[in-house]
């Protein structure tokens, strides 16, 4: 998905792009959480007499069916690019299709690397919480389980507006002050997502539970938004292996996630402790931004030290299309 939003916009709005599309995609994720619950399993079970594991079986085959079709209509009727209905290698200067070689080539990268854990500091945490906060406000606060529930659901329902905010600000920054704007985004977020984690395991049981809401609510804000920042800046690090870039940037986000909830949550005894070491992971990640340096662009606080390349995204080239294609537009 967001290989396809770099194919299909231009580099001066692919922030704003890919932020958008990210962040209703998970948007669609906390929705999906209540639909599944609300409108499908409930009423199976109510109203049909079904088991709870029935139920949740036959269930399953309604998002099945929504991808089948979500499929069938990508493959169909949409174009892989805005002036060619099929993608083509050629498109990103390349003449081989992949291969482990540039999978080592990206990863030999500096920045690639940053990105990646940055990207585990960000949405990595994103997942992490999603799969403890209910729990957390239910057992530590004492909270109903609906009531804590709908308080963890808020960090989902975040992303209708935050993801998106991240990457709109990175261009933003990008037109204001050149591609140093969208590296200051980048930390900006990172470092206030980390502030905002370290206060929501400041909030002991002792105070209301609203204020670890409130915390909650300012760490989504800036984790999300750092999402969006992350995938404004991933079109930059190789423009011929973007493809590989997002791909290996996603799965920092997981791996950061699977970390998290394996060495932290799980293991350690105190229940807050875990956040406050969380923080200091994330820090870490902000604290590592002022490395990446590109010399056609620069870096925070370094200036570039070689001409801009003028090098148009695959959105802005002109490709030649096929006279079927050709007819089809007319």
């Amino acid at each position: 998905c967001q290989f396809w939003s770099y194919l299909m916009f231009s580099k001066n709005i692919v922030g704003t792009a890919n932020a958008v599309a990210a962040g209703w995609g998970n948007l669609g994720g906390g929705f999906a959480q209540f639909f599944m619950v609300k409108a499908l399993v409930e009423p199976f079970i109510n109203t049909h007499g079904m088991t709870d594991d029935l139920a949740w079986r036959v269930s399953m085959l309604i998002p099945a069916g929504s991808y089948l079709i979500c499929a069938v209509a990508i493959q169909t009727l949409c174009w892989d690019t805005p002036n060619g209905r099929r993608f083509h290698i050629s498109e990103l200067g390349k003449t081989n299709s992949f291969s482990v070689k540039d999978y080592v080539e990206v990863l030999k990268d500096p920045r690639a690397l940053i990105m990646i854990y940055q990207y585990g500091a960000c949405f990595g945490a994103e997942l992490a919480l999603n799969n403890v906060l209910p729990t957390h406000f239910q057992t530590y606060f004492q909270m109903k389980s609906g009531d804590a529930a709908l308080a963890a659901s808020s960090m989902g329902l975040m992303n209708f507006f935050s993801r998106a905010l991240g990457g709109i600000a990175s261009d933003w920054l990008n037109k204001r002050f050149g591609f140093r704007g969208r590296i200051w985004a980048q930390f900006i977020c990172l470092f206030f997502e980390a502030l905002f984690l370290f206060l929501l395991g400041r909030c002991s049981d002792e105070r209301p539970w609203w204020h670890a809401l409130l915390a909650l609510l300012a760490f989504s804000l800036f984790c999300e938004a750092c999402c969006g920042t992350s995938y404004s800046i991933v079109p930059f690090v190789n423009a011929k292996q973007v493809a590989i870039v997002s791909a290996l940037i996603a799965m920092g986000g997981n791996i950061g996630a699977v970390l998290a909830q394996w060495c932290l949550y799980k293991t350690m005894a105190d229940v807050l402790l875990p956040f406050q070491v969380h923080a200091a992971f994330v820090l870490v990640a902000a604290l590592l931004t002022p490395l990446m340096y590109w010399p056609e662009y620069g870096g925070m606080f370094r200036r570039a030290s070689v001409p801009a390349l003028e090098k148009a995204a695959p959105s802005e080239k002109a490709t030649e299309v096929a006279p079927s294609e050709k007819e089809a537009t007319v």
